[in-house]
Protein backbone atom coordinates (compact mmCIF):
# COMPACT_ATOMS: atom_id res chain seq x y z
CA UNK A 1 0.00 0.00 0.00
CA UNK A 2 0.88 3.19 -0.94
CA UNK A 3 2.27 6.04 1.56
CA UNK A 4 -0.84 8.09 0.41
CA UNK A 5 -3.27 5.24 0.70
CA UNK A 6 -2.07 4.57 3.85
CA UNK A 7 -2.40 8.51 4.48
CA UNK A 8 -6.28 8.15 3.24
CA UNK A 9 -7.25 5.13 5.30
CA UNK A 10 -6.13 6.37 8.07
CA UNK A 11 -8.05 9.37 7.66
CA UNK A 12 -11.24 7.50 6.95
CA UNK A 13 -11.10 5.69 9.93
CA UNK A 14 -10.09 8.39 12.10
CA UNK A 15 -13.46 9.94 10.27
CA UNK A 16 -15.82 7.01 11.27
CA UNK A 17 -14.65 7.13 14.69
CA UNK A 18 -14.97 10.36 15.18
CA UNK A 19 -18.61 10.15 13.68
CA UNK A 20 -19.48 7.06 15.63
CA UNK A 21 -18.62 8.66 19.11
CA UNK A 22 -20.41 12.26 18.86
CA UNK A 23 -23.57 10.22 17.86
CA UNK A 24 -23.27 8.05 20.43
CA UNK A 25 -22.74 10.78 22.56
CA UNK A 26 -25.59 12.72 21.13
CA UNK A 27 -28.06 9.65 21.13
CA UNK A 28 -27.27 9.46 24.45
CA UNK A 29 -28.11 12.89 25.03
CA UNK A 30 -31.39 13.07 23.62
CA UNK A 31 -32.44 9.42 25.71
CA UNK A 32 -31.27 10.75 28.94
CA UNK A 33 -33.34 13.99 27.74
CA UNK A 34 -36.73 11.85 26.97
CA UNK A 35 -36.22 9.18 30.23
CA UNK A 36 -36.09 12.40 32.53
CA UNK A 37 -39.80 13.64 30.80
CA UNK A 38 -37.46 16.64 29.43
CA UNK A 39 -38.39 17.55 25.42
CA UNK A 40 -35.68 16.38 23.86
CA UNK A 41 -33.76 18.19 20.61
CA UNK A 42 -35.72 17.18 17.56
CA UNK A 43 -31.98 18.52 16.03
CA UNK A 44 -30.23 16.80 17.85
CA UNK A 45 -31.75 13.91 17.04
CA UNK A 46 -31.68 14.42 13.77
CA UNK A 47 -27.81 15.09 13.78
CA UNK A 48 -27.50 11.87 16.00
CA UNK A 49 -29.17 9.17 13.00
CA UNK A 50 -26.98 11.46 10.46
CA UNK A 51 -23.81 10.76 12.03
CA UNK A 52 -24.46 7.51 12.74
CA UNK A 53 -25.14 6.88 8.75
CA UNK A 54 -21.73 8.31 8.20
CA UNK A 55 -20.12 6.29 10.04
CA UNK A 56 -21.36 2.92 8.60
CA UNK A 57 -20.83 4.49 5.48
CA UNK A 58 -17.41 5.18 6.42
CA UNK A 59 -16.75 1.97 7.81
CA UNK A 60 -17.13 0.20 4.18
CA UNK A 61 -14.21 2.17 2.86
CA UNK A 62 -12.01 1.49 6.09
CA UNK A 63 -12.38 -1.90 6.28
CA UNK A 64 -11.80 -2.48 2.51
CA UNK A 65 -8.61 -0.50 3.05
CA UNK A 66 -7.34 -2.69 6.36
CA UNK A 67 -7.86 -5.63 4.17
CA UNK A 68 -6.35 -4.71 0.95
CA UNK A 69 -3.19 -3.59 3.27
CA UNK A 70 -2.95 -6.92 5.17
CA UNK A 71 -3.38 -9.12 2.20
CA UNK A 72 -0.51 -6.78 0.29
CA UNK A 73 1.68 -8.28 3.38
CA UNK A 74 0.19 -11.88 3.40
CA UNK A 75 3.77 -12.76 1.92
CA UNK A 76 5.80 -11.13 3.96
CA UNK A 77 3.87 -12.13 6.95
CA UNK A 78 4.26 -15.14 5.33
CA UNK A 79 7.68 -15.39 5.60
CA UNK A 80 8.56 -13.94 8.57
CA UNK A 81 5.94 -16.12 10.99
CA UNK A 82 7.08 -19.57 10.16
CA UNK A 83 9.34 -19.77 13.12
CA UNK A 84 7.99 -17.28 15.31
CA UNK A 85 8.60 -18.45 19.01
CA UNK A 86 5.41 -18.88 21.38
CA UNK A 87 4.90 -16.31 23.83
CA UNK A 88 4.14 -17.42 27.53
CA UNK A 89 0.66 -16.02 28.54
CA UNK A 90 2.00 -14.05 31.10
CA UNK A 91 3.72 -11.68 28.49
CA UNK A 92 -0.08 -10.21 28.18
CA UNK A 93 0.38 -9.41 32.11
CA UNK A 94 3.53 -7.55 31.56
CA UNK A 95 1.85 -6.05 28.47
CA UNK A 96 -0.97 -4.36 30.41
CA UNK A 97 1.69 -3.15 33.24
CA UNK A 98 4.01 -1.48 30.29
CA UNK A 99 1.08 0.39 29.55
CA UNK A 100 0.12 0.77 33.26
CA UNK A 101 3.54 2.74 32.84
CA UNK A 102 3.45 4.37 29.68
CA UNK A 103 0.18 6.47 31.30
CA UNK A 104 1.73 7.17 34.42
CA UNK A 105 5.31 8.65 32.60
CA UNK A 106 3.16 10.29 30.02
CA UNK A 107 0.46 11.64 32.61
CA UNK A 108 3.57 12.41 35.08
CA UNK A 109 5.47 14.69 31.97
CA UNK A 110 2.42 16.53 30.92
CA UNK A 111 1.84 17.70 34.61
CA UNK A 112 5.79 18.66 35.12
CA UNK A 113 5.39 20.32 32.10
CA UNK A 114 1.97 22.43 32.75
CA UNK A 115 3.29 23.21 36.45
CA UNK A 116 6.70 24.88 34.80
CA UNK A 117 4.82 26.64 32.38
CA UNK A 118 1.72 27.85 33.73
CA UNK A 119 2.72 27.39 37.73
CA UNK A 120 2.84 31.31 38.17
CA UNK A 121 -1.33 31.04 37.48
CA UNK A 122 -2.27 28.99 40.21
CA UNK A 123 -2.08 28.81 43.60
CA UNK A 124 0.66 27.67 45.20
CA UNK A 125 -0.44 24.68 46.93
CA UNK A 126 -1.64 23.79 43.34
CA UNK A 127 1.52 24.18 41.74
CA UNK A 128 3.62 22.02 43.94
CA UNK A 129 0.99 19.20 43.83
CA UNK A 130 1.34 19.28 40.31
CA UNK A 131 4.66 19.45 40.71
CA UNK A 132 5.14 16.88 42.81
CA UNK A 133 2.48 14.46 41.69
CA UNK A 134 3.89 14.61 38.33
CA UNK A 135 7.47 14.04 39.28
CA UNK A 136 6.46 11.04 41.38
CA UNK A 137 4.55 9.86 38.80
CA UNK A 138 7.33 9.96 35.90
CA UNK A 139 9.33 8.23 38.07
CA UNK A 140 7.07 5.60 39.35
CA UNK A 141 6.50 4.90 35.50
CA UNK A 142 10.06 5.03 34.63
CA UNK A 143 10.65 2.09 37.00
CA UNK A 144 7.91 0.15 35.14
CA UNK A 145 8.91 0.91 32.14
CA UNK A 146 12.27 -0.38 32.82
CA UNK A 147 10.89 -3.54 33.68
CA UNK A 148 8.48 -4.42 31.16
CA UNK A 149 9.63 -2.38 27.90
CA UNK A 150 11.59 -5.45 26.66
CA UNK A 151 8.50 -7.78 26.56
CA UNK A 152 6.60 -5.00 24.78
CA UNK A 153 8.37 -5.53 21.61
CA UNK A 154 6.01 -5.65 18.25
CA UNK A 155 6.78 -8.48 16.48
CA UNK A 156 8.01 -8.42 12.31
CA UNK A 157 4.33 -9.70 11.61
CA UNK A 158 2.29 -7.52 13.18
CA UNK A 159 4.39 -4.36 12.16
CA UNK A 160 4.00 -5.12 8.70
CA UNK A 161 -0.14 -6.13 8.74
CA UNK A 162 -0.40 -2.64 10.77
CA UNK A 163 1.74 -0.80 8.21
CA UNK A 164 1.08 -2.14 5.18
CA UNK A 165 4.21 -1.13 2.91
CA UNK A 166 7.37 -2.95 1.34
CA UNK A 167 9.41 -2.96 4.79
CA UNK A 168 13.25 -1.59 5.21
CA UNK A 169 15.26 -4.54 6.07
CA UNK A 170 18.08 -3.74 8.93
CA UNK A 171 20.87 -6.00 8.19
CA UNK A 172 23.81 -6.21 10.53
CA UNK A 173 26.37 -8.69 13.11
CA UNK A 174 24.78 -9.87 15.99
CA UNK A 175 28.24 -8.63 17.90
CA UNK A 176 26.80 -5.36 17.06
CA UNK A 177 23.63 -5.74 19.24
CA UNK A 178 25.06 -4.82 22.50
CA UNK A 179 26.26 -1.54 20.87
CA UNK A 180 23.03 -0.60 19.34
CA UNK A 181 21.18 -1.32 22.61
CA UNK A 182 22.90 1.78 24.74
CA UNK A 183 21.02 4.55 25.43
CA UNK A 184 22.63 7.77 24.86
CA UNK A 185 22.11 11.19 26.50
CA UNK A 186 21.36 14.30 25.44
CA UNK A 187 17.93 14.64 25.36
CA UNK A 188 15.78 15.09 28.15
CA UNK A 189 14.00 11.67 29.44
CA UNK A 190 15.84 9.85 26.44
CA UNK A 191 14.95 5.97 27.50
CA UNK A 192 15.34 5.14 23.64
CA UNK A 193 18.29 2.73 22.25
CA UNK A 194 20.72 4.15 19.34
CA UNK A 195 18.62 1.43 17.35
CA UNK A 196 15.19 2.26 18.38
CA UNK A 197 15.82 6.20 17.53
CA UNK A 198 17.86 5.45 14.40
CA UNK A 199 14.92 2.99 13.23
CA UNK A 200 12.44 5.58 14.11
CA UNK A 201 13.56 7.90 11.09
CA UNK A 202 13.38 5.10 9.05
CA UNK A 203 9.78 4.21 9.40
CA UNK A 204 9.40 7.28 7.23
CA UNK A 205 9.66 4.59 4.36
CA UNK A 206 8.62 2.13 5.64
CA UNK A 207 8.09 -1.26 8.56
CA UNK A 208 11.88 -1.87 9.59
CA UNK A 209 12.44 -5.38 10.09
CA UNK A 210 15.42 -7.65 10.76
CA UNK A 211 16.58 -11.21 12.16
CA UNK A 212 16.67 -11.66 15.36
CA UNK A 213 19.66 -12.95 17.25
CA UNK A 214 18.81 -17.31 17.82
CA UNK A 215 18.26 -18.29 21.34
CA UNK A 216 17.47 -14.47 22.36
CA UNK A 217 15.36 -14.60 25.99
CA UNK A 218 13.66 -11.33 25.07
CA UNK A 219 13.57 -9.52 21.20
CA UNK A 220 15.67 -6.26 21.54
CA UNK A 221 13.72 -3.32 21.07
CA UNK A 222 14.17 -1.36 17.38
CA UNK A 223 13.87 -2.90 14.40
CA UNK A 224 10.69 -5.15 14.54
CA UNK A 225 12.33 -8.98 14.90
CA UNK A 226 11.74 -12.27 13.43
CA UNK A 227 13.41 -15.15 13.52
CA UNK A 228 15.47 -17.36 11.91
CA UNK A 229 16.85 -21.42 12.05
CA UNK A 230 20.60 -21.01 12.32
CA UNK A 231 21.53 -23.73 9.26
CA UNK A 232 18.77 -22.61 7.12
CA UNK A 233 18.49 -18.54 6.31
CA UNK A 234 19.61 -17.60 3.61
CA UNK A 235 16.37 -18.44 1.17
CA UNK A 236 14.30 -15.95 3.64
CA UNK A 237 17.05 -13.34 3.98
CA UNK A 238 17.80 -13.45 -0.28
CA UNK A 239 13.36 -13.71 -0.81
CA UNK A 240 13.22 -10.78 2.06
CA UNK A 241 15.82 -8.23 -0.12
CA UNK A 242 13.70 -8.64 -2.84
CA UNK A 243 10.72 -7.82 -1.42
CA UNK A 244 12.20 -4.68 0.62
CA UNK A 245 12.54 -1.30 -0.43
CA UNK A 246 15.41 -0.49 1.26
CA UNK A 247 18.10 -2.38 2.62
CA UNK A 248 20.07 -0.42 5.44
CA UNK A 249 23.42 -3.17 6.24
CA UNK A 250 25.60 -1.81 9.29
CA UNK A 251 29.30 -3.21 8.45
CA UNK A 252 30.44 -5.11 11.13
CA UNK A 253 32.28 -8.94 11.85
CA UNK A 254 30.97 -12.31 10.63
CA UNK A 255 30.98 -14.37 7.46
CA UNK A 256 26.90 -14.23 7.53
CA UNK A 257 27.33 -10.59 6.92
CA UNK A 258 29.57 -10.79 4.34
CA UNK A 259 27.84 -12.99 2.68
CA UNK A 260 24.61 -10.46 2.59
CA UNK A 261 26.75 -8.49 1.57
CA UNK A 262 27.55 -10.16 -1.74
CA UNK A 263 24.60 -11.03 -2.45
CA UNK A 264 23.03 -7.25 -2.43
CA UNK A 265 25.60 -6.38 -4.45
CA UNK A 266 24.88 -9.15 -7.05
CA UNK A 267 21.03 -9.60 -6.58
CA UNK A 268 19.81 -5.92 -5.74
CA UNK A 269 19.39 -2.56 -7.63
CA UNK A 270 22.08 -0.21 -6.27
CA UNK A 271 19.65 2.51 -5.24
CA UNK A 272 18.19 -0.05 -2.62
CA UNK A 273 21.30 -0.48 -0.24
CA UNK A 274 22.16 1.46 2.83
CA UNK A 275 25.79 1.05 4.37
CA UNK A 276 26.40 2.20 7.83
CA UNK A 277 30.28 2.39 8.71
CA UNK A 278 31.26 1.62 12.10
CA UNK A 279 33.41 4.39 14.26
CA UNK A 280 36.81 3.82 15.48
CA UNK A 281 39.39 2.28 13.99
CA UNK A 282 38.66 -0.61 11.44
CA UNK A 283 39.33 -2.50 8.35
CA UNK A 284 35.97 -2.94 7.71
CA UNK A 285 35.92 -0.31 4.91
CA UNK A 286 38.89 -1.75 3.23
CA UNK A 287 37.22 -5.04 3.48
CA UNK A 288 34.34 -3.86 1.48
CA UNK A 289 36.50 -1.74 -1.43
CA UNK A 290 37.16 -5.62 -2.21
CA UNK A 291 32.97 -6.12 -3.26
CA UNK A 292 33.23 -2.79 -5.05
CA UNK A 293 33.73 -1.72 -8.49
CA UNK A 294 34.72 1.74 -7.34
CA UNK A 295 36.10 1.88 -3.93
CA UNK A 296 34.89 4.07 -1.22
CA UNK A 297 37.44 6.73 -0.04
CA UNK A 298 38.73 5.89 3.17
CA UNK A 299 39.40 9.50 4.20
CA UNK A 300 35.55 10.55 3.34
CA UNK A 301 34.71 9.29 7.10
CA UNK A 302 33.67 10.96 9.93
CA UNK A 303 34.97 11.23 13.55
CA UNK A 304 35.66 8.13 15.62
CA UNK A 305 32.96 8.80 18.14
CA UNK A 306 29.87 8.14 16.71
CA UNK A 307 28.89 4.30 16.78
CA UNK A 308 28.41 4.69 12.80
CA UNK A 309 31.18 7.24 11.65
CA UNK A 310 29.64 7.50 8.03
CA UNK A 311 26.36 6.55 5.95
CA UNK A 312 27.62 5.42 1.90
CA UNK A 313 24.78 4.80 -0.83
CA UNK A 314 25.28 4.12 -4.44
CA UNK A 315 24.80 5.35 -7.89
CA UNK A 316 23.06 3.30 -10.69
CA UNK A 317 27.43 2.20 -11.54
CA UNK A 318 27.85 1.47 -8.00
CA UNK A 319 29.71 4.69 -7.38
CA UNK A 320 30.14 5.23 -3.92
CA UNK A 321 28.67 8.44 -2.17
CA UNK A 322 30.01 9.12 1.31
CA UNK A 323 28.06 11.16 3.80
CA UNK A 324 30.04 11.95 7.12
CA UNK A 325 28.32 11.60 10.52
CA UNK A 326 29.23 14.83 12.72
CA UNK A 327 31.21 17.02 10.94
CA UNK A 328 30.60 20.75 11.83
CA UNK A 329 28.20 22.62 9.24
CA UNK A 330 27.61 26.37 8.82
CA UNK A 331 24.60 28.48 8.84
CA UNK A 332 22.19 29.42 10.98
CA UNK A 333 20.89 26.34 12.05
CA UNK A 334 24.46 25.13 13.10
CA UNK A 335 24.75 29.19 15.06
CA UNK A 336 21.67 28.05 16.59
CA UNK A 337 22.59 24.64 17.96
CA UNK A 338 25.86 26.03 19.51
CA UNK A 339 24.41 28.65 20.80
CA UNK A 340 21.87 26.52 22.76
CA UNK A 341 18.66 28.06 21.36
CA UNK A 342 18.15 24.68 19.31
CA UNK A 343 17.12 21.32 19.91
CA UNK A 344 19.91 19.22 21.66
CA UNK A 345 20.88 16.28 19.19
CA UNK A 346 21.90 13.14 20.44
CA UNK A 347 25.17 11.60 18.06
CA UNK A 348 22.32 8.83 17.02
CA UNK A 349 20.36 11.94 15.57
CA UNK A 350 23.57 13.39 14.23
CA UNK A 351 23.43 9.46 12.16
CA UNK A 352 20.14 9.93 11.26
CA UNK A 353 21.19 13.72 9.65
CA UNK A 354 24.01 12.17 7.60
CA UNK A 355 21.59 9.24 6.35
CA UNK A 356 18.62 11.55 5.30
CA UNK A 357 21.17 13.54 2.91
CA UNK A 358 22.47 10.28 1.86
CA UNK A 359 19.36 8.72 0.65
CA UNK A 360 18.31 12.25 -0.67
CA UNK A 361 21.35 12.31 -3.17
CA UNK A 362 19.97 8.71 -4.78
CA UNK A 363 16.08 10.45 -4.98
CA UNK A 364 14.85 8.93 -1.66
CA UNK A 365 13.49 12.02 0.26
CA UNK A 366 11.27 11.73 3.76
CA UNK A 367 10.65 15.28 4.90
CA UNK A 368 9.68 13.18 8.08
CA UNK A 369 12.38 11.10 8.53
CA UNK A 370 14.29 13.17 10.84
CA UNK A 371 11.68 14.64 12.75
CA UNK A 372 10.66 11.34 13.59
CA UNK A 373 14.08 10.42 14.86
CA UNK A 374 14.18 13.20 17.12
CA UNK A 375 10.47 12.24 17.77
CA UNK A 376 11.30 8.78 19.59
CA UNK A 377 13.19 10.46 22.39
CA UNK A 378 10.05 11.84 23.33
CA UNK A 379 7.11 9.20 22.05
CA UNK A 380 7.42 7.41 25.34
CA UNK A 381 5.47 10.79 27.08
CA UNK A 382 3.27 11.16 24.43
CA UNK A 383 2.15 7.35 23.90
CA UNK A 384 1.38 7.20 27.44
CA UNK A 385 -0.54 10.76 27.50
CA UNK A 386 -2.22 9.13 24.42
CA UNK A 387 -3.39 6.18 26.45
CA UNK A 388 -4.74 8.21 29.49
CA UNK A 389 -6.46 10.22 26.61
CA UNK A 390 -8.03 7.36 25.47
CA UNK A 391 -8.88 5.63 28.73
CA UNK A 392 -11.21 8.70 30.26
CA UNK A 393 -12.90 8.63 26.32
CA UNK A 394 -13.92 5.18 27.28
CA UNK A 395 -14.76 6.10 30.74
CA UNK A 396 -16.46 9.18 29.61
CA UNK A 397 -18.76 7.00 27.48
CA UNK A 398 -19.41 4.45 30.21
CA UNK A 399 -20.17 7.16 32.71
CA UNK A 400 -22.93 8.16 30.44
CA UNK A 401 -24.03 4.65 29.57
CA UNK A 402 -24.73 4.31 33.18
CA UNK A 403 -26.68 6.82 33.44
CA UNK A 404 -28.95 5.94 30.75
CA UNK A 405 -29.40 2.57 32.26
CA UNK A 406 -30.05 3.79 35.59
CA UNK A 407 -33.03 6.27 34.34
CA UNK A 408 -34.51 3.41 32.47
Amino acid sequence: MSSCLRIIARLVTALAVTAAYVALQLAIDVAIDGAGGREGSGLEAAAARWLAVAALVLAWPALWLRHRRRSGAAQLVGLVSRFAPLRPRWNRTLRVANSIGLMLFGAGTYAVTMSDRRGHTMPMESQFLLMFGGLAATGAGLLILRRTRPYAGRPAARALLRDGREPVLYLRSFEDDEIAAQIEDGADFNIYTREQQFVGGLGAFGPVITVGQPAEPLPRLGAARFYLPPDDWKPTVLRLMDLSQLIVLRLGQGDGLWWEVEQVRATQPAGKLVLLAPGGPSDLMARLNDHLPTPVPLREQGPDEHWVSAVVVFDESWTPRVFPVGLRRTGWRSWMRSSGLGVVETPTQHVARAAQAALASVGRRRRTRLWRTRLSSQLTALTGLGLVVALALAGWIAYRAAQLIALW
